[in-house]
């Protein structure tokens, strides 16, 4: 009988590690590293930011704007035109960010694409699985909202400050809450 929680490191899962695994998220995060952290600099100007992460991979709008101080774990990111990224934005692990056009993101909203799987016996998985997270054009974002791993939220939706956004959200809706739940 097992016990719920995090999984015991064997032997068995120390020997299965890929090292060319986490030689290739730190290859990636060192080689981002020079274009990145120079462009979430404050001071500096915002066509500047947005050039240096498109030579990192990112996919970002012409007009998109804000960008200050966010942080990137990975360049699988999308960013439409007329979007605002307000300061303090985080986006966590290796799976992949749509941001529509025209989407507005209030300061420290952190997206999150890493999760780690519980079996039957409710043990949690070491490995991270990543999971895409899609935000459609013309949503508003809060302060501080947390987007979970998986989620789509549809077109034109309003998410209020320090929502905990866990499963799918309405095209046109407004959710609240923690976790986040439709207001209307």
């Amino acid at each position: 009988m097992t016990t719920p929680g995090m999984r015991p490191l064997t032997e068995a899962d120390l020997a299965r590690r890929d090292p060319g695994l986490v030689r290739s998220y730190a290859g990636e995060m060192l080689s981002r590293t020079a274009w990145v952290s120079p462009a979430m600099s404050f001071p500096l100007p915002l066509p500047l930011r947005r050039g240096l992460l498109r030579l990192a991979g990112f996919q970002i709008g012409a007009k998109v704007t804000g960008l200050r101080q966010c942080a990137f774990q990975s360049n699988r990111v999308s960013i439409g035109d007329g979007s605002f990224v307000n300061a303090g934005c985080r986006f966590d692990g290796f799976g992949q960010v749509d941001i529509g056009r025209d989407v507005f993101l209030g300061p420290e909203v952190m997206i999150l694409t890493a999760t780690h799987e519980i079996d039957d016996d409710g043990q949690v998985e070491r490995v991270p699985a990543f999971k895409p997270v899609t935000i459609g054009d013309r949503c508003w974002l809060g302060a501080r909202v947390t987007v979970l791993p998986g989620v789509t939220i549809g077109e034109g939706t309003i998410i209020g400050a320090g929502a905990v956004v866990t499963k799918d959200c309405k095209p046109g809706a407004v959710y609240v809450g923690v976790p986040a739940r439709q207001l209307r």
